[in-house]
């Protein structure tokens, strides 16, 4: 992951390193902060464009949302180049 940790951002590093880390865990958007070590807005962002992008699966339960990695091609792609590092 050392060529993707020079293209991408290093706080969207952080954040999908922890949620590929904890694949089968459903984070609240402040822990995801707190454990990644980025800021809470910055987190906020991140998040939001997993999302988008079908990296992250959102859960809402009445007013709060969790989230974790999604289970897909381009998430088992993103853990194995994690784990070539």
């Amino acid at each position: 992951m050392s060529i993707f940790r020079e293209l991408v951002e290093p706080k969207i590093v952080k954040v999908l390193e922890l949620l590929l880390a904890n694949k089968s865990k459903y984070f609240h958007l402040q822990k995801i902060a707190e454990d990644a070590k980025v800021p809470l807005a910055s987190t906020f962002r991140i998040v939001r464009r997993l999302v988008s992008l079908n990296l992250v699966e959102q859960l809402t339960i009445g007013k709060m949302k969790i989230y974790k990695i999604a289970g897909n091609e381009k998430t088992r792609e993103l853990d194995a180049l994690r784990r070539k590092r």
